[in-house]
């Protein structure tokens, strides 16, 4: 699993948000392939009016608690 992050101004990673081409918001931007990703982050930077650091990050399973 794939998501696309940017940097918050207070030096913490978080997910962006996943808009759909009708400008709907579909959760957060996680993605099966890397391609995927890279492909959504492209178009994410080209709609965002401000610049920021944004990239793709591979997620790390979720630990199962015993």
């Amino acid at each position: 699993m794939f998501s696309v992050k940017k940097l918050g101004k207070n030096g913490v990673w978080s997910t962006v948000a996943l808009i759909d081409k009708n400008g709907s918001f579909r959760g957060e931007a996680k993605f099966e392939t890397r391609k995927e990703a890279e492909a959504y982050l492209k178009d994410y930077k080209s709609r965002i009016k401000k610049e920021y650091e944004i990239k793709v990050v591979e997620d790390e399973p979720a630990k199962k608690k015993d």
